[in-house]
């Protein structure tokens, strides 16, 4: 994946959403809801992740564009997708991990209703996010920054691109850990 226009990454967001729900729909009820290992992360508990992020992002993408300029000024040159994701898991392996305001609260709830509420809220999120996308024109993507808690300031093109692969990143983390024994 290498995904650069604002068209492959509003198809990459598109193909991560319908991912994740496929995949989180043919989960076994109780293995949704239960973290794979002690200190590990539910498969709800990351897609519930996955929607306070993109609500943030959807935020950020909402923002008058005046007041990005003035509030995180300009960004410097944007970065391709692959060197974005060794930023991120350089800043990773260095112990970064999300700020609490991320990391939802636990559902205690093990039922097909919370399933259905988690993933359309998901759904929504994330159209939301694509919607707020495919209002930048190509030129602003790289004009205009928005601050990111680990790699700091980045080009709403990086944003973009940090959102796909971060989407991309929980469900791999998921699979791997419910294949793992």
């Amino acid at each position: 994946m290498n995904p650069h226009r604002p068209d492959e990454v509003l198809a990459g967001l598109t193909d991560a959403q319908t991912t994740w729900t496929a995949y989180a729909q043919a989960l076994p009820l109780e293995t949704f809801f239960q973290a794979p290992s002690p200190g590990r992360w539910a498969p709800i508990t990351h897609l519930r992740h996955l929607t306070l992020t993109h609500r943030r992002v959807t935020q950020g993408l909402s923002t008058p564009r005046p007041v990005l300029r003035v509030m995180f000024g300009t960004p410097g040159p944007a970065r391709r997708y692959a060197e974005l994701v060794s930023a991120y898991q350089a800043a990773l392996a260095a112990g970064g991990t999300a700020p609490d305001r991320y990391v939802p609260a636990l559902d205690r709830t093990v039922a097909e209703p919370v399933r259905d509420e988690a993933l359309a809220a998901y759904a929504t999120g994330a159209a939301a996010l694509r919607g707020a996308l495919a209002r930048w024109s190509e030129p602003d993507l790289d004009a205009h920054a928005l601050p990111h808690d680990l790699l700091g300031r980045l080009s709403v093109r990086e944003v973009a691109l940090f959102t796909l692969y971060h989407d991309h990143h929980h469900l791999r983390g998921v699979r791997t850990a419910l294949e793992t024994p």
